[in-house]
């Protein structure tokens, strides 16, 4: 595989416009982020996940002390269920971002392989 990078540039600045004063390394940033091997979503889905089981032992903390029903709803609903809501959403954003990454090392994979089989095959027909 060849390296496309010009000598002396970084590689995620070969597409910023030399005139655009600061907009390179913020569109390098968020293409960094959205980029589907990027570890950045699944540490934000434990941060979800993690604030969400901070809700859940706060409505725990509150409600521990109470004997009635009725006066455990409240804390139930406030920070119960928002909290479990949250640790879903954690869990889920997580397993997109398993997901997404399995996917792109695959992608790398299978490119990888495809680039053996043209050498290969290349040198098979001399």
């Amino acid at each position: 595989m060849t390296d496309t990078t010009l000598v002396g540039q970084r590689p995620d600045t070969l597409d910023s416009d030399p005139g655009s004063v600061g907009v390179g390394p913020r569109r390098s940033r968020l293409r960094a982020l959205l980029d589907p091997s990027s570890t950045v979503p699944t540490y934000v889905g434990v941060a979800v996940a993690l604030a969400g089981f901070a809700l859940i032992a706060i409505g725990w903390a509150d409600v521990a002390a109470l004997t009635d029903v009725w006066k455990q709803m409240p804390y139930l609903l406030s920070a119960g269920l928002p909290g479990l809501g949250l640790v879903m959403t954690g869990l889920v954003i997580i397993n997109v971002s398993a997901r997404r990454q399995d996917g792109a090392a695959r992608a790398r994979q299978t490119a990888m392989l495809a680039e053996a089989l043209r050498d290969l095959q290349r040198t098979l027909h001399r």
